[in-house]
């Protein structure tokens, strides 16, 4: 924030403390208090989700406004999964959105249906670099501003309210999306799914490639989604990010579901090892 914080000799701090004192906060504070989700209302229910050979007979559901961790090895198929849910890839199975059954087949599809996805890849997926703040937020849901011609101002209007929200910061509001920070590439893909008004959200690698400060301003992002009403997805290579961000964590393995944890068995050792196989210490399942 343009402040030096601390200043040390060459091997007088760690690189836990480094990490502190760019967040201002000690790293077991990075992610809010939980508050797992009261609501017992059913917002998605996937049964028997297969797609091709990297997922198989998968099924699971989610409540209104919780946050549900996908955890696994690379290669587990948490990415295939959603992108089968979203209509990228063609997939088999029953999708039921607020118990209604749904086929979507393709991202417009499933924004209609009020489920909207935030890539593991921005840059080659979820923004055009080439174009300027405006035109990117404002993409996924430009029938909002489109009446004959599209209505500048109300894009302007929209900027404004992302600018303030998600705390994007730039030199400008013109520069390119491709010459902002990680960090702020991934405020706007956020703001960006946000417009389109969604009831489920799905993260996948939500702080790849940010900051540390970033990174804990983006958990704050994810409660205030869940603590709204809205329904959110977390898929996390990271460890720390899916314990300390999720109310419950399925964890996949070879495009299965290889168990569920939940409460106190959110924690390293259970999920690491329902991820490769082995049996959970204490119950015996595997």
């Amino acid at each position: 924030d343009g402040r030096i914080v601390r200043t040390a000799l060459r091997g007088e701090l760690n690189e836990d403390q480094m990490a502190e004192a760019m967040v201002g906060r000690e790293l077991t504070d990075m992610c809010p208090a939980k508050r797992p989700s009261e609501s017992e209302d059913t917002v998605l229910e996937v049964e028997g989700f297969t797609i091709d050979n990297t997922v198989r007979d998968v099924s699971f559901s989610l409540r209104r406004g919780e946050i549900l961790g996908f955890a696994g090895l690379v290669g587990s198929g948490r990415t295939e999964l959603m992108e089968g849910l979203i209509g990228v890839r063609e997939a088999e199975g029953r999708v039921r959105i607020n118990g209604a059954e749904t086929q979507i087949r393709n991202a417009e599809q499933a924004m209609d249906a009020g489920l909207v996805y935030l890539p593991e890849d921005r840059k080659e997926h979820g923004l055009i670099l080439t174009l300027d703040m405006r035109h990117n937020l404002t993409l996924l849901a430009l029938r909002k501003f489109k009446k004959i011609l599209i209505d500048r101002k109300a894009e302007e209007a929209a900027l404004d309210k992302a600018i303030e929200e998600f705390d994007i910061r730039a030199p400008s509001r013109d520069v390119l999306v491709g010459n902002m920070s990680g960090g702020n590439q991934q405020k706007v893909l956020l703001a960006k799914i946000m417009l389109a008004e969604p009831q489920i959200v799905i993260i996948d690698e939500p702080t790849r490639g940010i900051d540390v400060g970033t990174k804990q301003q983006f958990y704050t992002f994810i409660h205030q989604l869940a603590e709204a009403g809205h329904s959110v997805i977390v898929i996390s290579s990271e460890m720390t990010e899916v314990i300390g961000l999720c109310d419950r964590v399925l964890v996949m393995r070879r495009g299965r579901i290889a168990g569920e944890v939940t409460g106190e068995d959110v924690n390293e050792d259970t999920i690491v090892r329902l991820a490769m196989g082995l049996a959970v210490k204490g119950n015996g399942n595997g």
